[in-house]
């Protein structure tokens, strides 16, 4: 039962950390899809859901943030660069202005609103993982003897942490 509990580890942090597809990780681990299915929903039941996890890892991914500021950035210029062209067209009546500007006010919020809350779950699962990561690599530095430990700890507490709503 040990073999499989590791293979099973092993296998949740190729797919969860690692974001491999499922069917590579289930090769690498040496172990059937339909096995990793089984653990995969039985963790789920357990309150450990790695698509949650993974999807999470996906947020603190510096490649994410990028792509989420390069998204924002480039709406805010086409905002501006709208605002701008409003403020110079001279063809506009007071109301299909303030049309114009109500539109783009609801559009703005809309926006933010969702960058803001992206999702609340996701979200705190990232600042775990990245909680965690931080950890290690103050280990690392600090109390590289206490590693071997460290390691055994943090992967089943990562998985409780994952039960936590």
């Amino acid at each position: 039962m040990a073999h499989a509990s590791e293979k099973r580890t092993q296998l949740r942090g190729l797919y969860v950390y690692q974001r491999l597809p499922m069917e590579t990780a289930c090769k690498k681990v040496g172990v059937p899809r339909s096995t990793a299915n089984r653990w995969k929903q039985e963790a789920a039941d357990k309150g450990d859901d790695w698509d949650s996890v993974r999807a999470a890892m996906a947020l603190g991914d510096d490649n994410f943030a990028s792509l989420s500021k390069k998204l924002l950035e480039d709406y805010l210029v086409q905002h501006q660069a709208t605002m701008d062209l409003l403020r110079e067209a001279k063809d506009m009546g007071p109301m299909q202005r303030a049309e114009t500007l109500a539109s783009m006010s609801d559009s703005f919020n809309k926006t933010m609103a969702s960058f803001k809350r992206l999702s609340p779950e996701l979200n705190k699962q990232a600042i775990q993982l990245d909680v965690l990561q931080r950890l290690v690599s103050f280990a690392q530095a600090k109390f590289p003897q206490h590693l071997t430990a460290m390691v055994e700890l943090l992967e089943p507490f990562g998985e409780e942490l994952a039960k936590v709503k």
